[in-house]
Protein backbone atom coordinates (compact mmCIF):
# COMPACT_ATOMS: atom_id res chain seq x y z
CA UNK A 1 0.00 0.00 0.00
CA UNK A 2 1.39 3.48 -1.23
CA UNK A 3 2.44 5.24 2.45
CA UNK A 4 3.81 8.09 0.90
CA UNK A 5 4.57 11.77 2.88
CA UNK A 6 1.39 13.15 2.82
CA UNK A 7 -0.84 10.50 1.02
CA UNK A 8 -4.37 10.21 1.94
CA UNK A 9 -5.48 6.63 2.39
CA UNK A 10 -9.30 5.38 2.30
CA UNK A 11 -10.07 2.71 4.46
CA UNK A 12 -13.80 1.25 4.30
CA UNK A 13 -15.05 -0.13 7.61
CA UNK A 14 -17.80 -2.50 6.66
CA UNK A 15 -20.41 -0.37 8.04
CA UNK A 16 -23.80 1.40 7.27
CA UNK A 17 -23.88 5.39 6.96
CA UNK A 18 -24.34 6.98 10.23
CA UNK A 19 -23.65 9.83 11.91
CA UNK A 20 -19.90 8.72 13.29
CA UNK A 21 -19.93 11.19 16.91
CA UNK A 22 -16.98 14.06 17.04
CA UNK A 23 -14.35 11.71 19.00
CA UNK A 24 -12.49 8.90 16.89
CA UNK A 25 -9.66 7.72 19.67
CA UNK A 26 -6.69 5.57 19.40
CA UNK A 27 -4.87 3.08 21.70
CA UNK A 28 -1.46 1.11 20.53
CA UNK A 29 -3.25 -1.35 18.69
CA UNK A 30 -6.68 -0.34 17.81
CA UNK A 31 -9.01 2.62 16.76
CA UNK A 32 -12.20 3.51 18.42
CA UNK A 33 -15.60 4.91 17.01
CA UNK A 34 -19.27 5.30 17.69
CA UNK A 35 -21.59 4.33 15.07
CA UNK A 36 -24.90 5.82 16.31
CA UNK A 37 -27.53 3.87 13.78
CA UNK A 38 -31.28 4.62 14.46
CA UNK A 39 -31.85 1.09 16.00
CA UNK A 40 -28.55 0.21 17.90
CA UNK A 41 -25.91 2.65 18.76
CA UNK A 42 -22.19 0.54 18.93
CA UNK A 43 -18.68 1.30 19.25
CA UNK A 44 -16.98 -0.71 16.57
CA UNK A 45 -13.25 -1.09 17.54
CA UNK A 46 -10.50 -1.13 14.77
CA UNK A 47 -7.25 -2.99 14.34
CA UNK A 48 -4.81 -0.78 12.75
CA UNK A 49 -2.51 -3.45 11.43
CA UNK A 50 -5.73 -5.61 10.17
CA UNK A 51 -7.11 -2.22 8.68
CA UNK A 52 -4.43 -1.16 6.58
CA UNK A 53 -4.02 -4.78 4.96
CA UNK A 54 -6.36 -5.58 1.91
CA UNK A 55 -9.02 -7.90 2.82
CA UNK A 56 -9.62 -4.85 5.79
CA UNK A 57 -13.34 -6.51 6.38
CA UNK A 58 -11.62 -8.73 9.69
CA UNK A 59 -10.75 -5.36 11.05
CA UNK A 60 -13.81 -4.78 12.53
CA UNK A 61 -15.19 -5.78 15.98
CA UNK A 62 -18.06 -4.67 18.26
CA UNK A 63 -17.36 -3.73 21.41
CA UNK A 64 -19.81 -4.91 23.67
CA UNK A 65 -22.23 -1.68 24.53
CA UNK A 66 -25.63 -2.28 24.16
CA UNK A 67 -26.78 1.11 25.07
CA UNK A 68 -30.49 2.52 23.75
CA UNK A 69 -29.33 6.15 24.69
CA UNK A 70 -27.12 8.05 22.02
CA UNK A 71 -23.54 8.03 22.45
CA UNK A 72 -21.65 11.08 22.72
CA UNK A 73 -17.92 10.00 22.94
CA UNK A 74 -15.87 7.16 23.65
CA UNK A 75 -12.33 7.29 24.75
CA UNK A 76 -9.41 4.56 24.79
CA UNK A 77 -7.24 5.80 28.13
CA UNK A 78 -4.41 3.94 29.53
CA UNK A 79 -3.71 4.47 33.41
CA UNK A 80 -0.91 2.66 35.10
CA UNK A 81 -0.46 0.75 31.71
CA UNK A 82 -4.02 -0.43 31.88
CA UNK A 83 -6.51 0.19 29.22
CA UNK A 84 -9.65 1.05 29.75
CA UNK A 85 -12.86 2.49 27.56
CA UNK A 86 -14.84 5.49 28.63
CA UNK A 87 -17.89 6.59 26.48
CA UNK A 88 -20.47 8.83 27.45
CA UNK A 89 -24.46 9.13 26.88
CA UNK A 90 -27.06 11.29 26.95
CA UNK A 91 -27.86 9.71 30.47
CA UNK A 92 -24.57 9.63 32.19
CA UNK A 93 -21.27 8.05 31.85
CA UNK A 94 -19.37 4.51 31.83
CA UNK A 95 -16.02 3.39 31.91
CA UNK A 96 -15.27 -0.73 30.66
CA UNK A 97 -12.54 -2.90 30.32
CA UNK A 98 -10.78 -2.62 27.00
CA UNK A 99 -12.48 -5.48 25.82
CA UNK A 100 -15.66 -4.13 26.72
CA UNK A 101 -17.36 -7.08 28.57
CA UNK A 102 -17.13 -5.59 32.38
CA UNK A 103 -18.64 -2.02 33.29
CA UNK A 104 -15.99 -0.99 35.85
CA UNK A 105 -17.72 2.83 37.01
CA UNK A 106 -20.74 4.60 36.18
CA UNK A 107 -22.42 8.19 36.91
CA UNK A 108 -26.47 8.15 35.59
CA UNK A 109 -29.32 9.87 35.79
CA UNK A 110 -31.49 8.09 38.60
CA UNK A 111 -34.89 9.77 37.45
CA UNK A 112 -36.67 10.93 34.56
CA UNK A 113 -36.56 14.38 34.53
CA UNK A 114 -34.40 15.33 31.65
CA UNK A 115 -33.38 18.32 32.76
CA UNK A 116 -31.12 16.68 35.01
CA UNK A 117 -29.73 14.13 32.39
CA UNK A 118 -25.66 14.22 32.45
CA UNK A 119 -24.59 15.17 28.45
CA UNK A 120 -20.70 14.37 29.17
CA UNK A 121 -19.40 16.16 26.26
CA UNK A 122 -15.72 15.55 27.24
CA UNK A 123 -13.12 13.23 28.54
CA UNK A 124 -9.37 14.04 28.91
CA UNK A 125 -6.76 13.10 31.34
CA UNK A 126 -5.93 15.04 34.59
CA UNK A 127 -2.69 15.93 36.42
CA UNK A 128 -3.26 15.22 40.04
CA UNK A 129 -2.77 12.27 42.09
CA UNK A 130 -6.11 10.79 43.00
CA UNK A 131 -5.09 9.52 46.39
CA UNK A 132 -4.74 12.84 47.73
CA UNK A 133 -5.62 15.47 45.17
CA UNK A 134 -2.69 17.35 45.72
CA UNK A 135 0.01 16.49 43.67
CA UNK A 136 1.20 17.02 40.27
CA UNK A 137 1.81 13.47 37.79
CA UNK A 138 3.74 13.10 35.38
CA UNK A 139 1.03 10.07 33.78
CA UNK A 140 -2.70 10.13 32.96
CA UNK A 141 -4.24 9.10 36.21
CA UNK A 142 -7.34 10.53 36.10
CA UNK A 143 -10.27 11.17 33.84
CA UNK A 144 -12.06 14.86 34.07
CA UNK A 145 -15.92 14.68 32.54
CA UNK A 146 -18.38 17.53 32.28
CA UNK A 147 -21.99 17.61 31.70
CA UNK A 148 -24.89 19.85 30.55
CA UNK A 149 -26.14 21.32 34.16
CA UNK A 150 -22.14 23.23 34.26
CA UNK A 151 -20.76 20.06 36.81
CA UNK A 152 -16.93 19.15 36.62
CA UNK A 153 -16.01 16.21 38.10
CA UNK A 154 -12.98 14.41 38.47
CA UNK A 155 -13.31 10.92 37.99
CA UNK A 156 -10.07 8.58 39.56
CA UNK A 157 -9.20 5.23 40.62
CA UNK A 158 -7.72 1.93 39.18
CA UNK A 159 -8.94 -1.67 38.14
CA UNK A 160 -12.43 -2.33 39.81
CA UNK A 161 -11.66 0.74 42.30
CA UNK A 162 -13.15 3.75 41.25
CA UNK A 163 -14.53 7.29 42.49
CA UNK A 164 -15.69 10.43 41.54
CA UNK A 165 -15.61 13.73 42.70
CA UNK A 166 -17.71 16.80 41.94
CA UNK A 167 -14.47 19.69 41.43
CA UNK A 168 -16.16 22.55 40.05
CA UNK A 169 -19.83 23.61 39.22
CA UNK A 170 -20.32 27.19 36.95
CA UNK A 171 -22.08 30.18 38.56
CA UNK A 172 -25.15 29.90 36.79
CA UNK A 173 -25.32 26.10 35.30
CA UNK A 174 -24.53 26.86 31.79
CA UNK A 175 -23.21 23.44 29.46
CA UNK A 176 -19.68 22.88 29.65
CA UNK A 177 -19.13 22.28 25.99
CA UNK A 178 -14.82 21.15 25.93
CA UNK A 179 -12.20 20.76 28.12
CA UNK A 180 -8.61 21.81 27.19
CA UNK A 181 -6.10 19.76 29.66
CA UNK A 182 -2.56 18.49 29.98
CA UNK A 183 -0.92 16.23 32.03
CA UNK A 184 1.88 18.50 32.51
CA UNK A 185 0.17 21.07 34.14
CA UNK A 186 -2.31 21.89 36.51
CA UNK A 187 -4.05 24.52 34.04
CA UNK A 188 -7.12 23.52 32.43
CA UNK A 189 -9.42 25.51 30.50
CA UNK A 190 -13.97 24.98 29.79
CA UNK A 191 -15.56 26.40 27.36
CA UNK A 192 -19.55 27.31 27.94
CA UNK A 193 -22.41 27.52 26.05
CA UNK A 194 -22.74 31.01 25.89
CA UNK A 195 -19.66 31.69 24.33
CA UNK A 196 -17.46 32.07 27.61
CA UNK A 197 -13.90 30.77 27.71
CA UNK A 198 -13.08 29.68 31.73
CA UNK A 199 -9.33 28.76 32.88
CA UNK A 200 -9.16 26.96 35.95
CA UNK A 201 -5.91 26.11 37.98
CA UNK A 202 -6.13 22.94 40.24
CA UNK A 203 -4.55 23.65 44.20
CA UNK A 204 -4.74 20.69 46.95
CA UNK A 205 -7.91 19.36 45.42
CA UNK A 206 -9.63 22.93 44.73
CA UNK A 207 -10.69 24.30 41.64
CA UNK A 208 -9.95 27.97 41.05
CA UNK A 209 -11.13 30.66 38.60
CA UNK A 210 -7.80 32.27 37.37
CA UNK A 211 -9.30 34.10 34.32
CA UNK A 212 -13.30 33.85 33.05
CA UNK A 213 -12.95 35.29 29.35
CA UNK A 214 -16.96 36.42 27.91
CA UNK A 215 -17.05 35.37 24.12
CA UNK A 216 -19.61 36.47 21.55
CA UNK A 217 -23.16 35.02 22.81
CA UNK A 218 -24.17 35.26 19.30
CA UNK A 219 -21.80 33.71 16.76
CA UNK A 220 -17.96 33.18 18.68
CA UNK A 221 -19.35 29.45 20.10
CA UNK A 222 -16.60 27.33 21.51
CA UNK A 223 -16.96 23.80 19.84
CA UNK A 224 -13.44 21.93 21.02
CA UNK A 225 -10.30 22.99 23.15
CA UNK A 226 -6.78 21.48 23.22
CA UNK A 227 -3.64 22.76 25.39
CA UNK A 228 -0.24 22.85 23.91
CA UNK A 229 2.94 24.20 24.31
CA UNK A 230 6.72 25.69 22.82
CA UNK A 231 8.87 23.00 22.11
CA UNK A 232 10.58 23.73 25.55
CA UNK A 233 7.66 23.71 27.45
CA UNK A 234 8.41 27.42 28.85
CA UNK A 235 4.84 28.83 28.03
CA UNK A 236 1.82 26.74 27.47
CA UNK A 237 -1.12 28.07 25.02
CA UNK A 238 -5.11 27.11 25.51
CA UNK A 239 -6.37 26.64 21.74
CA UNK A 240 -10.53 27.10 21.47
CA UNK A 241 -11.73 26.70 17.89
CA UNK A 242 -15.50 28.31 17.01
CA UNK A 243 -18.50 27.53 14.79
CA UNK A 244 -17.48 30.66 13.04
CA UNK A 245 -14.12 29.24 11.84
CA UNK A 246 -11.71 30.93 14.17
CA UNK A 247 -8.83 29.32 16.55
CA UNK A 248 -8.73 31.61 19.69
CA UNK A 249 -5.43 30.80 21.59
CA UNK A 250 -4.87 32.08 25.06
CA UNK A 251 -1.27 32.19 26.76
CA UNK A 252 -1.59 30.26 30.30
CA UNK A 253 0.89 32.73 31.61
CA UNK A 254 -1.18 36.16 31.99
CA UNK A 255 -4.75 34.64 30.23
CA UNK A 256 -4.60 36.93 27.52
CA UNK A 257 -5.83 36.13 23.41
CA UNK A 258 -2.21 35.64 22.34
CA UNK A 259 -2.86 34.45 18.37
CA UNK A 260 -6.09 34.58 16.41
CA UNK A 261 -6.47 32.23 13.77
CA UNK A 262 -9.06 32.37 11.24
CA UNK A 263 -8.85 30.05 7.99
CA UNK A 264 -11.73 27.91 8.37
CA UNK A 265 -14.72 28.18 5.97
CA UNK A 266 -17.17 26.81 8.75
CA UNK A 267 -17.21 25.45 12.08
CA UNK A 268 -14.28 24.36 13.84
CA UNK A 269 -14.53 20.59 14.81
CA UNK A 270 -11.98 18.07 16.19
CA UNK A 271 -8.24 19.12 17.67
CA UNK A 272 -5.48 17.38 18.20
CA UNK A 273 -1.62 17.65 19.35
CA UNK A 274 0.69 16.90 17.53
CA UNK A 275 4.63 17.22 18.67
CA UNK A 276 3.70 19.64 21.89
CA UNK A 277 4.21 22.72 19.75
CA UNK A 278 1.77 21.73 16.86
CA UNK A 279 -2.05 21.02 16.95
CA UNK A 280 -4.10 19.74 13.88
CA UNK A 281 -7.75 21.16 13.62
CA UNK A 282 -10.25 20.14 11.58
CA UNK A 283 -13.69 21.60 10.20
CA UNK A 284 -16.88 21.43 8.62
CA UNK A 285 -15.71 22.43 5.36
CA UNK A 286 -13.80 19.42 4.74
CA UNK A 287 -10.02 20.95 5.79
CA UNK A 288 -7.62 19.29 8.02
CA UNK A 289 -4.94 21.97 8.68
CA UNK A 290 -1.18 21.22 10.80
CA UNK A 291 -0.45 24.27 12.89
CA UNK A 292 2.90 24.77 14.04
CA UNK A 293 4.19 27.71 16.82
CA UNK A 294 7.19 29.41 15.34
CA UNK A 295 9.45 30.64 18.50
CA UNK A 296 11.47 32.56 16.04
CA UNK A 297 8.32 34.66 14.63
CA UNK A 298 6.54 34.04 17.76
CA UNK A 299 3.34 33.49 15.50
CA UNK A 300 1.43 30.57 14.81
CA UNK A 301 2.45 29.36 11.30
CA UNK A 302 0.41 26.89 8.51
CA UNK A 303 2.40 23.86 8.13
CA UNK A 304 0.49 21.83 5.75
CA UNK A 305 -3.07 21.64 4.90
CA UNK A 306 -5.33 18.99 3.50
CA UNK A 307 -9.21 18.71 2.17
CA UNK A 308 -11.68 15.95 2.22
CA UNK A 309 -14.46 17.22 -0.03
CA UNK A 310 -17.59 17.54 0.46
CA UNK A 311 -16.99 16.06 3.79
CA UNK A 312 -17.46 16.98 7.36
CA UNK A 313 -14.46 16.45 9.45
CA UNK A 314 -15.83 14.95 12.70
CA UNK A 315 -13.34 12.82 14.32
CA UNK A 316 -9.67 13.34 14.37
CA UNK A 317 -6.58 10.71 16.35
CA UNK A 318 -2.92 11.18 16.07
CA UNK A 319 -0.36 7.86 15.96
CA UNK A 320 2.65 9.43 17.25
CA UNK A 321 4.25 6.06 16.91
CA UNK A 322 3.66 6.02 13.21
CA UNK A 323 3.14 9.36 12.72
CA UNK A 324 -0.13 8.74 10.87
CA UNK A 325 -3.24 10.90 11.43
CA UNK A 326 -7.07 9.17 11.29
CA UNK A 327 -10.20 10.64 10.54
CA UNK A 328 -13.62 10.10 10.62
CA UNK A 329 -16.46 12.07 8.44
CA UNK A 330 -20.42 12.86 9.18
CA UNK A 331 -22.04 10.22 7.42
CA UNK A 332 -19.52 8.71 5.95
CA UNK A 333 -18.30 4.98 6.75
CA UNK A 334 -14.54 5.13 6.33
CA UNK A 335 -11.73 5.85 7.79
CA UNK A 336 -9.46 8.33 6.21
CA UNK A 337 -5.56 7.91 7.19
CA UNK A 338 -3.28 10.94 6.24
CA UNK A 339 0.11 9.33 6.86
CA UNK A 340 3.62 10.70 7.88
CA UNK A 341 1.70 13.99 8.39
Amino acid sequence: MDLTPGKINIYNIECSPSYLINNLSISKENLYFIHNSQSFPRILVINKKLLKEKDNSKSVSVLNSSEKNEMLFVKSITIKDIEYIAVGLYNGFKLWNKEGNRLLFQISNPGTNKNKIYAFTCCSEFSINPENLNTNQKSPDSILSADNYGQLFLIYGSKSNWKSSKLYTTSNAESIISIGSSIEINIFGITLDNGDVIILKSDKGNCNIEKRIEGDKNQNISINSIIFSKKDKSEFFLACGFINGEIKIFSLKDYSIKFSINSHLRSVGPMVVKDSCEIISGSDDGQIVVWKYDEEKDAIILNSNYLIEDKMIMGLCYDKDENNLYVSCYDFPEITCISDI
